[in-house]
């Protein structure tokens, strides 16, 4: 009797966690999202959703400042952690974001190794109006642990096999809001090695989603 493994959809931030999370935590991400995705009773929601749709609007905003502070404001009503949380995240788009950047309209994406397809949804797109019309696909990440270069450079190497489809001609960039700063793969950067990597976590987490209860 052969058994056929179903397909697993999962969105890139929260892949993003997964990978940054470390084997110790991963098995029990892996357990909590399965349970989620599973559970028909369970509304989809995203504690950053709002954040990240302001982000959106910011990009062509009038008045950038004021599109972000109005969604800090509708948090505060709620006494949580979401105050803080989003006015750091505020701060660190404005400092990293070129204030003469525009947006530009782009669409979700995914990404797919074996049974696994990891869907990114809050994608980016910046055309920062400079002499070579660079122009950035932004992946913002709200989570108060700091990343750092190696769990972004995972993620970007998925961007970047993807990022002439969704805006041609951008540079993936993985944007830590929290901690105004911006990751990019660098010049020198093995891909192989990375792609390397990235398909074995696919593989890890797709088998790691089998074993969960």
């Amino acid at each position: 009797m052969t058994t056929t493994a179903h397909t697993v959809f999962i969105g890139g931030l929260q892949w993003l966690d997964y990978v940054h999370a470390g084997p110790r935590k991963a098995m029990s991400m892996v357990a909590e999202q399965k349970r989620r995705y599973l559970d028909p009773a369970r509304p989809a929601w995203s504690a950053y959703g709002p954040l990240l749709a302001a982000f959106r609007r910011a990009l062509n905003s009038g008045d950038r400042q004021e599109e972000l502070n109005r969604v800090v404001a509708q948090v505060a009503d709620k006494g949580d952690w979401r105050t803080d949380a989003y006015r750091d995240a505020v701060d660190g788009f404005l400092t990293c974001i070129p204030k003469r950047a525009t947006g530009m309209h782009v669409s979700d994406a995914t990404w797919a190794e074996g049974n696994l397809r990891i869907v990114f949804r809050h994608l980016l797109g910046v055309r920062l109006h400079d002499r070579s019309d660079t122009r950035w696909l932004v992946l913002p990440y709200c989570k108060g642990d700091a990343l750092g270069q190696g769990s972004a450079d995972i993620v970007l190497q998925m961007m970047e096999s993807f990022a002439d489809l969704v805006l041609p001609g951008a540079r993936p960039v993985v944007l830590d809001s929290r901690h105004a700063t911006l990751y990019k793969l660098r010049a020198n950067t093995n891909r192989a090695n990375i792609d390397a990597c990235v398909r074995g976590l696919a593989l890890a987490y797709e088998r790691q989603w089998s074993l969960a209860a």
